[in-house]
């Protein structure tokens, strides 16, 4: 038996399925799902799957629920697994648009309202590869803590969630890196 479970995202159509390493099928877009899962895939009651870094995410239709189909779901993903040879990756997929819409997601989520939080924005510049880029504006723009928040809130769950080679910068670092350092040397004074 392969031990999966699921996380909520910020979607409230898609689920996590945290799944160990070495039984996840290759980074990127599933086209192809063995038994039930394929089914459930090509009958459209799931929209959409995507095997990432740390698991796999699953988008359901719109006219559906977890909760009536979370059970089936992770029986027929578990099934799924089993069957490595069952899968079709598109994984020219991944990062481009998987990792554009990570960023979105967490952007107008969790990220964003912490950013909010503190009178401040964050928006999406670019994705390049694996090398995301934002722009920090209002109270962030120049925030000596603007970096951490990119790092440990943004990167990290990009990383959790996408690829573990996940880079976030922002195109006006040094702005909160100068900011920083008047700020510091003020304080040392």
């Amino acid at each position: 038996m392969i031990e999966i479970h699921a996380t909520a995202t910020d979607n409230p159509a898609q689920l996590r399925w945290v799944v160990a390493p070495q039984h996840l099928p290759p980074r990127g877009t599933v086209r192809v799902a063995p038994g039930r899962l394929g089914a459930l895939l090509d009958a459209g009651v799931i929209e959409k799957v995507v095997v990432g870094a740390g698991g796999i995410l699953i988008t359901i239709g719109a006219a559906n629920s977890w909760r009536e189909l979370g059970d089936d779901i992770r029986a027929a993903l578990g099934e799924a697994l089993r069957d490595p040879s069952g899968w079709t990756v598109d994984e020219t997929s991944l990062p481009a648009a998987t990792l554009a819409a990570a960023v979105e997601e967490l952007l107008a989520g969790s990220v964003g309202a912490l950013a909010a939080s503190h009178g401040g924005s964050i928006e999406l510049v670019s994705v390049v590869g694996h090398r995301v880029t934002v722009r920090m504006a209002g109270a962030c723009d120049g925030c000596p803590g603007a970096s951490s928040t990119l790092r440990d809130a943004l990167e990290r769950e990009l990383r959790r969630r996408v690829d573990d080679q996940v880079v976030v910068s922002s195109e006006n670092d040094s702005n909160a890196i100068s900011f920083g350092k008047k700020l510091l040397s003020l304080i040392v004074r």
